[in-house]
């Protein structure tokens, strides 16, 4: 078996609320009409987001940043403004950033977890990595443990699975562990979507709105062999794929000018037609006495477990309270509060909502973790408490 010892956040010290990023958009860096800009401007008030952590400090697009904090283009406070062509920062410059805050946020997750679940950094001996937002090689799960001093035995990265990131690394670290390839595996999930910020005049609405959604942030966990009190076993994580046309609904694409991540329009329908049919069979296998009555009825269990539910925005979390039977907004509470706070934080998301159930005193003893990714494909696994 394995089991969830611990999970520890990070994110970066920069934040951009969302009258700020209104603010942002209406700027002439950005070459929009003003009928795209109030489009824009309504979308980001829809979504109920009050602030995103962000490992650029947007405060250049008003105003020159202090100096002294800047080592040489680019870094955090002049990736925009000290482009050679201004506010528009070539691919390379961009990933420059990237992997200078993925490094430094994935540092600062693994520190804190192996830190607060009180773990000897020598029992570690496998890492898994995962981010969708960035590249880089030597990949992180070889740079991680080299920067930590861990003396691993394997190590996996599993790049591109975008939100449902984490429940991938559960999938693997649980495969791992029952296979006997390792017995203390240190996960860490990290994505830094706002060096990608769009700024190129004529961009579609759909590649715009992951810009308006999107923070940054790390999320990491101890998983191990051992069963403890306090720790989570994990069961089987599963996936399901939904139909071929879904593929390109969350996709992302490389350009001169960034990553263009899209969200098509058709994802929020699309995901409640295909939940509504597949719900049932989900609960069934999440929640073990969970069944179905003669008649269609679902029986038992959703008001009995916690739901981590990824937060991809206020229609997806939404989209669980239509089912049948729904899940009440109580039920979602840490997932809203995340998605309030923080916005998508892309993999990490999922464990910091996952977070927020460890530290809640009155949280039960099963929860349900539930994550929509790109294909579009919907993963979920339950994980249940030892006492």
């Amino acid at each position: 078996m394995a089991f969830i010892k611990e999970v520890f956040c990070a994110f970066p010290e920069f934040q951009i609320s969302s009258k700020q990023l209104m603010n942002l958009y209406s700027l002439p860096n950005f070459e929009y009409s003003e009928e795209k800009v109030k489009k824009i401007q309504k979308i980001i008030a829809s979504m109920k987001i009050e602030s995103r952590p962000t490992c650029v400090n947007f405060d250049q697009f008003w105003e020159k940043v202090d100096g002294s904090r800047s080592q040489g283009y680019p870094d955090a406070t002049n990736l925009f403004r000290g482009a050679p062509q201004p506010f528009r920062p070539s691919m390379g410059d961009r990933a420059m950033v990237w992997e200078r805050a993925a490094k430094e946020l994935s540092v600062r997750a693994a520190e804190g977890v192996i830190t607060r679940s009180n773990t000897p950094p020598s029992d570690i001996d496998c890492v898994i990595t995962n981010t969708s937002t960035g590249v880089m090689l030597p990949n992180l799960s070889t740079w991680l443990p080299q920067q930590l001093g861990l003396n691993v035995r394997c190590n996996y990265s599993l790049d591109n699975t975008g939100c449902g990131g984490a429940i991938s690394c559960l999938d693997v670290a649980r495969s791992v562990i029952l296979a006997g390839r390792a017995a203390c595996i240190l996960v860490v999930t990290v994505d830094c979507a706002s060096p990608h910020l769009n700024t190129v005049p004529g961009v579609e609405m759909e590649d715009i709105l992951p810009n308006l959604l999107f923070g940054d942030g790390a999320g990491a966990m101890i998983i191990t062999n051992k069963r403890e009190p306090g720790s989570w076993r994990i069961d089987e994580p599963q996936c399901q794929l939904l139909d071929m046309e879904t593929s390109n609904y969350i996709d992302m694409k490389l350009s001169d000018s960034g990553y263009y991540l899209n969200l098509s329009k058709d994802l929020v329908p699309t995901l409640y037609r295909e939940l509504s049919s597949r719900w049932p069979g989900i609960l069934k296998t999440l929640i073990p006495e969970s069944g179905t009555k003669e008649g269609g009825e679902v029986m038992g269990g959703v008001e009995g477990v916690e739901w981590v539910i990824h937060p991809g925005g206020k229609a997806i979390l939404e989209t669980f309270t239509l089912l049948s039977p729904p899940l009440s907004p109580h039920s979602l509470r840490h997932s809203f509060q995340v998605m309030r706070e923080k916005g998508n934080l892309v993999s990490a998301t999922l464990l910091f909502v996952l977070e927020r159930v460890f530290r809640d005193s009155d949280s039960k003893d099963i929860a349900c973790l539930v994550g929509p990714g790109p294909g579009v494909e919907i993963g979920f696994v339950s994980i249940e408490r030892i006492r």
